[in-house]
């Protein structure tokens, strides 16, 4: 390029499409340095581009690489001296002249869009509290940083709006799901959150982003979704929302009941409960039924929550043939809202009525009896899940799983006088822990077995 190089470059890429590809990739290379570098290798797909670049720079600043054409050093410095030196702009100049592209400097840009980002969270975050705040708080690190998809979003068309949107829609949901009291469909909760009830779907970006959110910054409801033992991650997600009264569909949440009571609900009486007792059986009841209803008759002595199916069977066995005037209900590991709304249904109709829960002698057993009673605000308490019941039945333990130890110790240093310490603690020096299934027969009476002590393990 020793005449008019502007014109001449520009009849060429009109023609030739390794020269095209040449000249955007060193324009390329500008734009992310914001500048023309020194050098750069250049990897050429063809043995045209090769030419190309030693036609466009001299054959002297293009050095093949390794012995091989593929990839050479382009010496940019050189080339871009020898054109000023006879009078002509820089090679960059040059370059984007002939293709009219604007210079940029995107590692400028993008430290700009950084702080920018990083400061919309930020701002927006001073005017939420609670794990809203504190989603926003984190994402405003995370975009400082440059990470996450919700930087994408703001590198993208339209990004800082877009991205202010996001943050708010996304921040109103996570409040409104901490805030929520009652149950509610997803659909429904997703209308007031994004005024769609498209706006969150199960599986979406979303719908992923709140219910992480919850998850890392409400605090207990990661506890709470670990006692029921998900699978993957999109189970956890389900469950945490769950936690929070917020449900695909309502349908299938139901409680077990076997005891008398009966229902009023819109003037009329619901005796379900009560038939099916009569009938020694126990009666499922779906949160649909109890929702606008009353409890407006109940015999029973104390109302006893079950966390296993198997238990429950046992435990109405032992009640009906002892003549033991009880309400057992199926909580079915963490208890669903129609366990929760049940529960607090009978506690109004008969507030001195005892109430208490028999779960596993496990961490995750204490972790639903502390969430049953902060769901309920209720003074549940524990049945069989006691020091001296475990130790009595140590010996029909199974080994703790590995890191188990380390579990029970971060939630004992997390609340250590809370509801099942003690129970906790005795695990943990034990090593062992006990499915209530092993040892119900022999709490109930209904079998004998004489257990051998348990030996001390080095």
């Amino acid at each position: 390029m020793t005449s008019d190089p502007v014109n001449s470059l520009r009849a060429q890429l009109a023609v030739d499409g390794a020269m095209r590809t040449v000249v955007a990739a060193i324009l390329d290379r500008c734009d992310r340095r914001g500048a023309l570098p020194k050098a750069m290798v250049l990897h050429c797909r063809s043995r045209e581009e090769h030419e190309a670049a030693e036609r466009l720079l001299a054959v002297v600043a293009v050095r093949p690489i390794g012995g091989g054409r593929s990839a050479v050093r382009l010496d940019l410095a050189r080339a871009d001296a020898r054109l000023r030196a006879e009078g002509w702009p820089g090679l960059s100049e040059v370059l984007y002249e002939v293709t009219r592209r604007i210079p940029r400097n995107l590692r400028a840009e993008t430290v700009e869009l950084r702080e920018r980002a990083a400061g919309l969270a930020r701002a927006l975050a001073d005017h939420r509290a609670g794990a809203a705040g504190a989603f926003l708080r984190a994402q405003a690190q995370r975009l400082a940083a440059g990470s996450g998809e919700l930087f994408e979003l703001a590198a993208g068309p339209a990004g800082s709006e877009r991205l202010e949107k996001e943050l708010e829609i996304t921040a109103r949901s996570i409040e409104l799901a901490e805030q929520n009291r009652q149950p509610v469909r997803l659909a429904n909760f997703s209308r007031r959150a994004t005024d769609s009830t498209k706006g969150l779907r199960a599986g979406d970006r979303r719908y992923s982003r709140v219910a992480d959110a919850l998850l890392e910054h409400l605090p207990g409801l990661g506890d709470r979704v670990a006692a029921e033992g998900p699978r993957d991650p999109s189970e956890r997600r389900r469950l945490a929302l769950e936690c929070l009264g917020i449900f695909r569909n309502e349908t299938p949440i139901d409680v077990l009941c076997h005891g008398h009571c009966i229902l009023e609900k819109r003037g009329r009486r619901l005796d379900a409960p009560a038939v099916h007792h009569e009938l020694g059986e126990p009666c499922k009841l779906l949160l649909e039924h109890l929702r606008d209803a009353r409890v407006v008759e109940l015999h029973a002595d104390r109302v006893v929550s079950i966390e296993n199916e198997t238990t429950f069977n046992d435990y109405v066995e032992w009640v009906r043939s002892h003549g033991r005037n009880e309400i057992v209900l199926l909580s079915e590991g963490q208890a669903n809202w129609a366990v929760v709304r049940l529960l607090r249904m009978l506690a109004t109709a008969a507030p001195a009525l005892p109430l208490v829960h028999w779960g596993d002698m496990d961490r995750f057993g204490v972790l639903i009896l502390r969430s049953l009673r902060h769901r309920t605000v209720l003074p549940i308490m524990p049945e069989w899940m006691d020091v001296e019941t475990f130790e009595r039945f140590a010996a029909a333990g199974l080994p703790l799983p590995e890191c188990e130890r380390e579990e029970i110790e971060s939630v004992l240093s997390a609340s250590p006088d809370a509801l099942g310490g003690d129970l906790l603690g005795a695990i943990r020096d034990a090593g062992r822990w006990i499915e209530q299934e092993t040892v119900a027969e022999e709490v109930l009476g209904l079998r004998t077995t004489r257990w051998a002590p348990l030996r001390d393990t080095p």
